[in-house]
């Protein structure tokens, strides 16, 4: 999904928290946490340029809604 939105040229994505961090991988819950997400349903702008935030975006995607950021 994240390589069909840098085709289309889309530079920033939202991504939110809707599934619980607690019970799953330690790794998992540490990147949710370097993500700057604490609670659910609390969202942030992430610039899809960044190789490093997509990676982490990509590992805990299970856990979180995307969607394109038109601001």
């Amino acid at each position: 999904m994240l390589t069909a939105l840098k085709a289309q040229g889309v530079k920033k994505i939202k991504i939110k928290l809707i599934k619980s961090p607690i019970g799953k991988i330690p790794s998992h819950r540490a990147t949710i946490k370097a993500l700057g997400l604490k609670k659910i349903g609390q969202e942030k702008i992430v610039d899809i340029e960044n190789k490093a935030l997509m990676g982490m975006v990509k590992k805990v995607d299970y856990m979180l809604k995307i969607e394109v950021f038109n601001g």
